[in-house]
């Protein structure tokens, strides 16, 4: 019996070997996912960059911009994720003017700890040395995707407009009853993965920080909230609103970036420009991106929409 278990010892070092191999070879930074390949590509002529979770993956355009634009932006994605990507990347980003930060009902409050998704994203952009520390385990890649040689995300794909995906559903085809209980699930699921109250100050504070660094390099910072449907906005938390507009209002403060509000834009409105309830389509995508370009183009004063983002 004692041979025997020496034995499966022994042949056990073997795969064990293998694995550790296979990790360590994982810790090296190779472009993996479509999305990056991409930023590799188009960086250096990059006029615009647009960041973000799936709500400015779907609902940004960057064809429909007058300038080179390229949307980054990935589901499930911190904006921690997207400030390290870019101060990485700063210097070999020399045509850069605008940075275009989404600011959603989670935004202050989303670190990814408590989201599967997120961890990824650190290893898939080469980020190694900045908040990927935070993660116990998953701050190594195996951890986080498995051991996987051609990985990527299978639905990169479909981001083949300069990293837009193109949505055609129609929420207004759906049932009153469904959607009713798609706002209680959205709501309750967002509060359980993506709103930390305690992580807030440190956000502020990196989104503070790094538009600071965007403008010592003369690039302009625009903040914009994208629309949810109109019933599903009625579920965000009125204190998380009132925070949001205090946030807000401090970076505007502080910084020179600008904002824009859609929410509660009339031509956003109708339930046939979205996708659900959260995510424009390509109708709703195309007038948001016109009425953020428009913005970005012809200013209006520093700030449009300051005070009202409920």
């Amino acid at each position: 019996m004692k041979k025997l278990i020496v034995k499966i010892g022994k042949l056990s070092i073997i795969p064990l070997v293998v694995l550790i191999l296979m990790g360590l070879s994982q810790e090296q930074d190779r472009v993996v996912n479509l999305k990056r390949q991409l930023f590799e590509q188009y960086k250096g002529s990059t006029e615009c960059l647009i960041i973000g979770t799936s709500h400015a993956l779907m609902g940004l355009n960057p064809t429909l911009f007058p300038f080179k634009a390229l949307n980054i932006a990935e589901e499930g994605k911190p904006t921690e994720v997207d400030i390290e990507i870019i101060e990485k990347n700063i210097n070999q980003l020399p045509h850069l003017k605008y940075v275009i930060i989404p600011i959603d009902y989670f935004t202050f409050y989303f670190t990814g700890l408590r989201e599967e998704a997120a961890p990824k994203y650190y290893h898939h952009w080469g980020l190694k040395d900045g908040y990927i520390k935070s993660y116990y385990f998953k701050r190594y890649h195996a951890f986080t995707c498995g051991f996987m040689i051609h990985e990527h995300d299978t639905y990169d794909q479909y981001d083949t407009l300069m990293g837009y995906r193109a949505q055609y559903e129609d929420l207004s085809k759906l049932s009153a009853a469904f959607r009713l209980n798609k706002y209680q699930a959205k709501h309750n699921d967002w509060n359980k993965y993506w709103i930390d109250p305690g992580s807030t100050e440190q956000i502020y504070k990196r989104i503070d920080n790094f538009i600071s660094m965007l403008q010592k390099r003369n690039i302009q910072t625009i903040l914009v909230t994208l629309p949810v449907c109109t019933q599903f906005y009625t579920y965000y938390d009125p204190k998380i609103n009132t925070r949001n507009i205090q946030l807000v209002n401090d970076i505007l403060n502080n910084t020179n970036a600008r904002y824009i509000n859609l929410q509660n834009n009339p031509l956003l409105t109708a339930d046939s420009l979205y996708r659900d309830i959260d995510h424009l389509n390509f109708k709703g995508a195309t007038i948001a991106t016109k009425l953020i370009s428009d913005f970005i183009t012809k200013p209006v004063g520093n700030n449009l929409l300051k005070d009202s983002l409920n």
